[in-house]
């Protein structure tokens, strides 16, 4: 009788498993032998061959159509004055302005830099216009945990709400997360009455997963929406 091999290879969250069933001719099943071969995987070649450490010291730099997404330096402080620590921003951002947003020379200046930090894995953007060089916005992937997930958080000027600014920046920056470090899950959270918060989030191809009621978000309580985006779901996106 003619033997086959029947392979079946199923990712196991860092381990490949390697599952072999001998088979007869007549495809019935035989249970003779079954092995079971788990070997680990190196993420960096799923993902282009670059991992979160990879951008620890030197952030990356995106662009879109209209945006550049870039770290912030010193030099962006006068566009920051003009908005960062604007009122209506934080409407919904679960508490008011800090002392750095109204003044953001500020975040520029380590208070103790006799303290050795540790590179950070999170990546805090500024979102810039392309045709005036203005930064009228920031974008952030933060509190990420064990390389494998991570929050998404964001803030545009005022003067540049519905213009599909936060839309444009988030779908580059998910674009980026998965197709360039192994996180398989982005998180994001929207007050129930910001509803062109969680307008972007949808659009962006985020799904939301359910409604805290009363929860604490930051420093306030309220009702907030709670949305989730895996690989797989990015991988559906057209």
């Amino acid at each position: 009788m003619t033997r086959y091999c029947s392979l079946r290879l199923t990712h196991l969250s860092g381990f490949m498993a390697l599952f072999w069933k001998d088979i007869s001719e007549d495809n019935l099943p035989k249970a003779d032998f079954q092995i079971l071969i788990l070997f680990t995987i190196d993420k960096s070649e799923i993902n282009g061959g670059t991992m979160l450490k990879d951008y620890e010291i030197n952030k990356p730099v995106l662009e879109t159509d209209r945006l550049i997404i870039r770290t912030l330096n010193e030099a962006d402080v006068p566009d920051l004055k003009e908005w960062l620590g604007r009122d209506e921003i934080y409407t919904y951002w679960g508490r008011k302005a800090s002392k750095n947003e109204k003044n953001p020379e500020l975040m520029f200046i380590d208070a103790r830099p006799w303290v050795k930090r540790k590179p950070s894995l999170d990546f805090d953007w500024g979102i810039v216009l392309k045709e005036s060089n203005i930064v009228i916005g920031m974008i952030a992937v933060f509190d990420i945990q064990n390389s494998r997930m991570g929050d998404i958080g964001y803030r545009i000027h005022p003067e540049y709400w519905n213009m599909g600014i936060a839309t444009e920046a988030l779908k580059e920056v998910i674009m980026f997360v998965f197709e360039n470090t192994e996180i398989e899950r982005l998180n994001g959270r929207a007050d129930v009455r910001n509803i062109a918060s969680n307008k972007v989030l949808e659009r962006c191809g985020f799904i939301k997963e359910g409604t805290i009621r009363q929860g604490k978000m930051v420093s306030v309580y309220c009702d907030y929406n709670v949305y989730g985006m895996l690989r797989e779901d990015y991988a559906k996106i057209d």
